[in-house]
C-alpha cells in the first residue's frame, strides 16, 4: 500500500511548484527525488513510484515551470535566469523532503534534461545527497553547444523569451528518429514499446512546442556543467549511477561513456554505469522497464544500505 499526496510549494518569486509525494504505509528507508525531462511531467513516474514504495522508499517529483497540467506558459521557464530558477525549485523540493522525512537518505534521480538540472543541483548542494542517478544523460560537445547557444540568444531576441521557436525545436530533435527508420511514428526514439510511444504522442502535456527562452536556458545550463572544473564541485565520494539505453539518441552508449569518463577524470570514486542493450530514451517506459526499475532500486538500496529486497 502507498499514500499519495499532491500539493504546492511556494517559491521565492511566488510561483507555486506542483509536487507529488508517494509514501510507504509503514517504515520509510529513504527518499528518491525525481527531476523529470523536457516536455513531460511528474505523473509519468507514478509506476516507478509505486515500485519504489513497495521497496520502502518515498518518492517526490515536481513539475518544472512550463510543464504539466498547471503550466501557465507551456515550455517556458522564466524571462531571465531560467536555469538558476529551475535549479532553485529542485532545492525547494529537496528541503521539503528533508524536513518532512528528516534523517533519511536523499537520492536525486534526473532524467534527460532533468539529469543536467540534477547535476547543477549537485554542484551546489551535493553534500545533501546520498546518491545521484543520471538517466538518459550525455556529455555535451562544446563545438555544437556554443553555436546553438548563440542561435538561441538570437531567437530570444527575435521572438522574445516566451515566444515559440520552430527553428530551435526542429534543430533540437531533428536527428533523433533517424536511427530508427523506417519509423512508425515521429517519436520511435523514445521507446521500443509502441503503446508507450502512442501514449506520449496523444498526451497534450507531452512534447513541443518549447519557448525560445527554454532552449536558451537549457543550453546555458549545459555550458555551466560541461567542464571538469564544474564536475569537481560535486563531492568525489558521492555515489553516482549513469544509466540509460544503448540506442538513445540523446546520449546512448557513446554519450554516457563520455560522461562517465569525465566523472572518472575528476576523481569520483563511487561511479557505476549501467547501459541497456538496444534501449532507447525512456528506459522506465521501454519493454524491459521492470528490469530497469529493479536495477535502479537495487542500486538505491545498496547505496543507502536500506530498503526491501526486490
Amino acid at each position: 500500500m502507498l499514500q499519495h499526496e499532491q500539493l504546492f510549494l511556494a517559491a521565492a518569486d511566488g510561483h507555486q511548484v506542483p509536487l507529488q509525494v508517494w509514501l510507504p504505509d509503514d517504515d520509510c528507508n529513504g527518499v528518491i527525488q525525481i527531476v523529470h525531462g523536457m516536455g513531460e511531467y511528474g505523473d509519468r513516474y507514478a509506476r516507478f513510484a509505486s515500485a519504489a514504495v513497495d521497496r520502502g522508499f518515498a518518492v517526490c517529483v515536481h513539475d518544472h515551470r512550463g510543464h504539466g497540467p498547471h503550466a501557465e506558459c507551456r515550455g517556458f521557464f522564466a524571462e531571465s535566469e531560467g536555469w538558476q530558477t529551475v535549479v532553485a525549485d529542485v532545492e525547494l523540493v529537496a528541503s521539503f523532503a528533508q524536513q518532512r522525512l528528516a534523517g533519511l537518505p536523499l537520492i536525486l534521480l534526473g532524467h534527460s534534461m532533468g539529469s543536467f538540472i540534477a547535476q547543477s543541483f549537485a554542484m551546489r548542494h551535493g553534500e545533501r545527497l546520498s546518491g545521484l542517478i543520471l538517466s538518459a544523460s550525455t556529455w555535451p560537445a562544446k563545438i555544437q553547444l556554443l553555436p546553438a547557444l548563440a542561435l538561441a540568444h538570437f531567437e530570444v531576441w527575435r521572438v522574445q523569451a516566451s515566444g515559440n521557436s520552430a527553428l530551435l525545436d526542429r534543430l533540437g530533435f531533428a536527428d533523433f528518429n533517424k536511427p530508427f527508420k523506417p519509423a512508425r511514428t515521429s517519436h520511435d526514439w523514445l521507446s521500443r514499446d509502441e503503446s508507450e510511444v502512442d501514449k506520449y504522442i496523444v498526451d497534450p502535456l507531452c512534447g513541443s512546442p518549447y519557448c525560445a527562452g527554454l532552449w536558451r536556458d537549457l543550453l546555458t545550463g549545459l555550458k555551466e556543467i560541461s567542464s571538469d572544473t564544474a564536475l569537481s564541485r560535486i563531492p568525489a565520494d558521492l555515489p553516482i549511477l549513469i544509466t540509460g539505453g544503448e540506442s538513445d539518441p540523446v546520449g546512448g552508449d557513446k554519450g554516457m561513456g563520455r560522461l562517465a569518463m569525465h566523472y572518472a577524470q575528476t576523481a569520483h570514486q563511487r561511479l557505476k554505469t549501467k547501459i541497456y542493450a538496444d534501449g532507447r530514451h525512456e528506459m522506465l517506459n521501454d519493454i524491459n522497464r521492470d528490469e530497469v526499475t529493479s536495477d535502479w532500486l537495487d542500486w538505491v538500496a545498496a547505496t543507502t544500505g536500506t530498503g526491501r529486497s526486490g
